[in-house]
């Protein structure tokens, strides 16, 4: 067995080292076979490019020849990877445990296309990485809530079928993968995790909440409540509704 983790580099250089070391200190205690695949957004120049390689000798890097998008550029690297099990990773992600585990699971059941762990940010806090598909009605009441207090988030203690996964990590199946020819790059940023795991489930396969595995994901937080990053978000929603309807 062969896990490839795809990871989207956009000027995002220093989380690459640590986030690179944190998935060969968890493959080390698996028997899996595992490659690194960095796809970069950066536009480094070619003396950047060749430091990249020198230091960050256990990834693969793919060198886009333009911005086009999160969803593209991890496209790029899925398409050379060559593992059994496909990994969409952010780079400020870290591995914390359960990882083998969630493998052995996710092989054991083929009618998973799609899993995902439990994610906590750096203070150790669960985060909402498993919700249901937005519909208008549902992205109204979510910042309804936000306005008037904190929602309490639904815990689990076993894995559970979801109607779609954050994208900071997520695994797919090379049968799933094949059938859904990886993201949708018609997304810039945002709702390209959600497409996909609505794709999954109108192709007959399950996608899955797992949350006796962890990992750690610090996030943008400062973007992700940015005036620009909202109305990208609200372009992608858009398209979303376009492509799927707005019923969920």
């Amino acid at each position: 067995m062969k896990l490839s983790f795809v990871i989207v580099e956009y000027h995002s250089v220093e989380d690459i080292l640590a986030c690179s070391s944190s998935i060969q200190e968890n493959m080390e205690k698996t028997s899996y076979q595992f490659e690194i695949i960095v796809s970069s957004n950066s536009l480094y120049n070619s003396e950047k490019r060749k430091q990249l390689l020198a230091v960050h000798s256990l990834c693969k890097w793919i060198f886009n020849a333009e911005n086009g998008g999160f969803a593209y550029a991890m496209n790029q690297g899925l398409k050379v990877a060559t593992g059994d099990i496909l990994v969409i990773m952010n780079p400020d992600v870290r591995l914390k445990s359960g990882i083998g585990e969630m493998v052995e699971y996710f092989a054991a059941h083929e009618k998973i296309g799609l899993i995902a762990p439990m994610i906590r940010n750096t203070l150790g806090d669960i985060q909402d990485s498993y919700r249901h598909f937005i519909t208008p009605w549902r992205f109204l009441v979510r910042h309804l809530v936000r306005v008037i207090g904190q929602k309490k988030l639904k815990k689990y203690d076993n894995p559970v079928n979801m109607d779609w996964v954050c994208g900071a990590f997520m695994m797919m199946s090379r049968a799933s993968y094949t059938f859904a020819k990886g993201l949708d790059d018609g997304y810039f940023l945002y709702c390209e995790d959600m497409d996909l795991c609505k794709r999954m489930w109108l192709g007959g396969y399950k996608v899955i909440y797992y949350p006796m595995a962890e990992i750690e994901y610090e996030g943008t937080r400062s973007a992700r409540y940015s005036l620009k990053y909202a109305l990208v978000f609200l372009k992608s929603l858009l398209r979303y509704w376009r492509k799927f309807g707005c019923i969920g």
